[in-house]
Parts: structure tokens; sequence; C-alpha cells
């Protein structure tokens, strides 16, 4: 986070009952959907990575109008009554996919983007989430074993490997997040630098005394970085949970990479260090 959120974001923000923040230049609006109580790989996933809402708005015009970009976590039996009422909004629905594996509930995310007035964009995405359920969904829980805390210095080695720009460790979730800078991606025709456009994002969380933890990412990525990555993720036993798109009209072809595994913290991270090294480090701009 780079500088204080503006009178704009914060009421963005306060629309979507979200906590307004300003990542890399950009108004970004945060929230988890908590009455989503998951599990993967048969463990507790309460961290963002797997129940965000998140929302931003960039490159403003004369006009008032920006690029606004929005995702929520949704279940299956949501999606289509709030593609429905994204569509009547004129909002552009451009992904509804899954982002993990061996999940409970079955976790599904949709993304969505328009060219729109911000505070306009934000009351259309409120009135359109009054159809998500707000009644406490759980997965069965089968793990047993008894989850410890961890503790922040683990979070701080963890977040050195990996080179975030910034990172948390709260009630046992350590979250880093970092930005892949080097892509100047361009989305309907406007230039974009939002967390949303291009995250790289880890965590770790339900750790057991045998210093196991349910270990997690996702990245951006371009097309012709997939396989090697892939190849790498493999070589190390990281589960790949999802290759896909989460945005249209954009430019470069931006696409997203999602990966788990139980693991020691500090080992995963090697091993995702390991594998981003094959990403490529120049400037890769898109075209207008």
């Amino acid at each position: 986070m780079d500088m204080h959120p503006s009178d704009l974001c914060i009421e963005f923000a306060r629309i979507l009952n979200s906590t307004p923040s300003v990542v890399n230049g950009v108004c970004l609006a945060t929230r988890s959907r908590t009455n989503i109580h998951p599990v993967v790989l048969g463990r507790k996933a309460e961290s963002f990575m797997f129940i965000p809402q998140a929302f931003s708005f960039e490159n403003m015009d004369k006009k008032g109008n920006a690029l606004c970009l929005g995702e929520t976590v949704i279940l299956q039996e949501e999606i289509n009554p709030f593609l429905t009422k994204l569509r009547q909004f004129g909002i552009i629905v451009t992904a509804v996919h899954n982002h993990w594996l061996f999940d409970k509930p079955r976790l599904m995310y949709m993304h969505f983007e328009s060219i729109d007035q911000p505070l306009a964009f934000a009351r259309k995405v409120r009135e359109a989430m009054k159809v998500l359920i707000t009644r406490d969904v759980y997965g069965n829980c089968e793990y047993e074993k008894k989850v410890i805390m961890g503790n922040p210095g683990l979070c701080d080695e963890f977040n050195d490997i990996l080179g975030g720009a910034m990172h948390t460790f709260e009630n046992g979730i350590c979250t880093v997040m970092k930005l892949r800078n080097n892509i100047k991606p361009v989305v309907l025709g406007r230039r974009g630098r939002s967390f949303l456009l291009i995250p790289q994002m880890f965590t770790f969380e339900s750790m057991t005394k045998d210093g196991r933890a349910l270990c997690s990412g996702e990245t951006v990525i371009l097309q012709e970085e997939i396989n090697p990555f892939i190849s790498k993720l493999r070589e190390h036993g990281i589960i790949v949970t999802a290759v896909h798109n989460h945005w249209l009209f954009e430019s470069p072809r931006l696409m997203f990479m999602h990966f788990e595994l139980i693991d020691q913290p500090l080992a995963f991270a090697r091993k995702v260090r390991d594998a981003l090294s094959v990403l490529t480090t120049k400037k890769v701009r898109g075209d207008c």
C-alpha cells in the first residue's frame, strides 16, 4: 500500500462495504465473504485467497469514467442470479470458473469489468450482490489434527523468500502480496495497473504440529510462460488447480494460474520461488 485513499476511494469502498486501500497507485476495495467457511485439501481455508471480494477503479477520464474491475468468490447456486443482475446493469462478465481443487463447498469465482463512473459501478455491484446468500455455509472438515497458530517470524521468512511487497499475519494466516509490474496491460482500451490485473499472492494457514500448512498461490502469467511454469511446479509436486483468464479485451493476453499444497511453508516458498524464476522480467506492454 503506497498512499492514503482519496475521498472517492473511501466512498467507493463504503458503498461496497469494503476496506479501502491504494496499491500500485490504484484504489482497491477488499473484503472477505466470511459467511463461507471452506475446507481445501482437508483443512480450513479462511484466507482472502479463498473467499475474496475485490474491486478497483483507475485511469479516470475527464467525464469521470474509469476502468472498473471486480471479482467475488461465489457458490454454484448463486452464479446465474448474479450473472443476470450484472448483465442488467450492463457490466461485462469476463470469467466464471474455479480457482482451487479438492474444496468444500465447491468454490467458484466471477470476474467482471466496466468503463463507468466509480460510484455508479459500486452501486450497481452492491445491488447485484444482494442475490448472494448471507447464511453461513460450511465445508465438511474431516481433518482432525490440531491446528496451531504458527508465528509472525515464520511469515516474515515466507515473505522474504518470495520477495513480497507487503505481507500480513493475522489469526494464523500469512498472506504475501506483490505485483508483476513488468507487465503493463491495457483493458478496454485503457492502461491498467490494478492489483486485480497483475497479482502475485501466496498464503499459508491451518498449520499443524508437524509444521505443515495449507499453502496456496496465484500469479498472473503470460501465455508463453504457462507450460514452463507448470513443469516447474509439478517438478516440486505442487498441485496446479487452475489455468485461465480473468479478464476480457486486454492486451497482452493475461492468464492466471492457481496452485496449492500441504507443505512446510518455507519449503513451499522455496519451491515457488524456483518456479517463478522461469517468468520473464522484461517489460511487456499492451497495445492500446
